[in-house]
């Protein structure tokens, strides 16, 4: 298979070095921005760059390829979509948010040729120069085919598979609702608990509990700004709800003497979700 990332971040640039390490494509094309496709590291990732001022190149690499992945931020993936899929047989992306995307794609007559996908994998910094092979080993991979011909999710399913991740069928509506709690929010709590502990001089007694809290703090704006852009009323949704569980917490706490009882609930539940999730 020829594969065509457009895109050679952390994501697009693992998806490459896995495909070529896994025998998952039998040519790999890369295209970015001038600064991208001089590095080193996106050299070691593909057979070819294309810089994405070349407009013609760019287009003969998405005529002659056999699946397009879009790696960038989910702004851009939108303004894109339609365009790649005039020039690309079939066409997959990694946006984090999945809705705006889509009703872009949907503008296209060609909508049916585009599996929208998000692979559960990152680190906290991006850049080519941090990808890895390994990235996509036993992770999920979330994919909504409500719109896609069968043919198309079959195959980017089969290279999901081949870069060691699990395909996960669900629909964009409801994939933005969970990624609103299990990541988005996340960020968020990450960002606040860092700038918090800096503000009262509490890093110092920083340990590997609140290391592993803030592990993701402070993640790129470009990046960010179109995530929370795109899925603000899931994110603001989740906030409330959490709002509501902290309030109870902090009421308890404020009592004399204090009432420990709703955190330790709390803990409970946390420790019964957690031991069933690792099926004890």
């Amino acid at each position: 298979m020829r594969l065509t990332i457009l895109g050679l971040g952390l994501i697009g640039g693992s998806i490459a070095l896995a495909a070529r390490k896994r025998g998952a494509a039998t040519h790999v094309t890369g295209i970015d921005r001038t600064d991208v496709v001089s590095l080193p590291e996106a050299r070691d990732a593909a057979d070819t760059l294309v810089d994405t001022s070349d407009d013609f190149a760019v287009r003969a690499a998405l005529r002659s390829t056999d699946l397009a992945v879009v790696a960038a931020p989910v702004g851009a993936i939108a303004a894109m979509i339609p365009e790649i899929l005039e020039s690309a047989d079939l066409v997959t992306d990694c946006g984090s948010t999945k809705r705006a995307i889509v009703a872009s794609a949907a503008r296209s007559h060609r909508a049916r040729r585009f599996v929208p996908g998000h692979p559960m994998a990152g680190l906290p910094q991006g850049g080519v120069q941090r990808a890895r092979a390994d990235l996509f080993e036993g992770r999920q991979w979330m994919l909504c085919p409500e719109s896609c011909d069968k043919d198309a999710l079959e195959r980017v399913q089969s290279l999901v598979k081949s870069l060691g991740a699990t395909p996960i069928l669900i629909g964009a509506d409801d994939h933005d609702r969970a990624v609103a709690l299990t990541s988005h929010v996340p960020q968020i709590l990450a960002s606040a608990l860092a700038v918090l502990a800096e503000n009262r001089r509490a890093s110092v007694a920083a340990g590997p509990a609140f290391e592993s809290a803030t592990r993701v703090a402070g993640g790129g704006e470009a990046m960010w700004r179109d995530i929370l852009s795109t899925n603000a009323d899931e994110v603001s949704a989740v906030l409330e709800t959490l709002l509501g569980e902290l309030e109870r917490v902090l009421w308890g706490l404020r009592r004399d003497p204090a009432d420990v009882g709703p955190v330790l609930t709390l803990l409970e539940r946390a420790r019964t979700v957690r031991a069933r999730g690792r099926g004890d």
